[in-house]
């Protein structure tokens, strides 16, 4: 017998087998009956084919919002970093052109520990530990805390 034929393949490899086959062909998508009718094919009950759909829909969706919700995170943080760039250049300026001590290093310091604090919020893992307090409070409000 060929070794192919004996071999017995996990959940990942059948995926990764199924998208590269479906690239090779030059289709990225299939039809739902068509769906169904490879699943009933492998011996899939199509009551549980429909459920998994149902749920790879549902966890597609969260992964599309909990990205959406990052990219905000980001955009929101170069904007802060943006206007402290500008604004600090301002007063460096300022201070540079009139006579007195020099102060701008106070708004540079000052400024840059909240840009570093919204850094960590947005780029680092375990970002958001906060917002686990919150939840319960904002679930009672009705309002949703997106954390990761």
């Amino acid at each position: 017998m060929n070794q192919d034929t004996m071999h017995q393949y996990d959940n990942d490899e059948v995926t990764r087998i199924i998208r590269r086959a479906l690239k090779l062909s030059n289709e990225d998508i299939i039809s739902h009956d068509e769906l169904m009718e490879t699943a009933a094919q492998v011996g899939l009950d199509p009551s549980i084919v429909e459920i998994a759909i149902k749920e790879e829909r549902r966890e597609y969706q969260k992964e599309r919002t909990r990205k959406a919700a990052l990219r905000r995170r980001q955009v929101g943080f170069h904007w802060h970093l943006w206007s402290y760039l500008v604004v600090n250049l301002a007063l460096l300026l300022t201070n540079k052109l009139t006579p007195g001590p020099w102060w701008f290093h106070w708004s540079v310091l000052g400024w840059g520990i909240g840009l570093a604090f919204h850094f960590k919020a947005v780029y680092t893992p375990g970002r958001m530990r906060f917002g686990r307090c919150l939840k319960p409070r904002a679930a009672r409000r009705g309002v949703t805390v997106f954390t990761t």
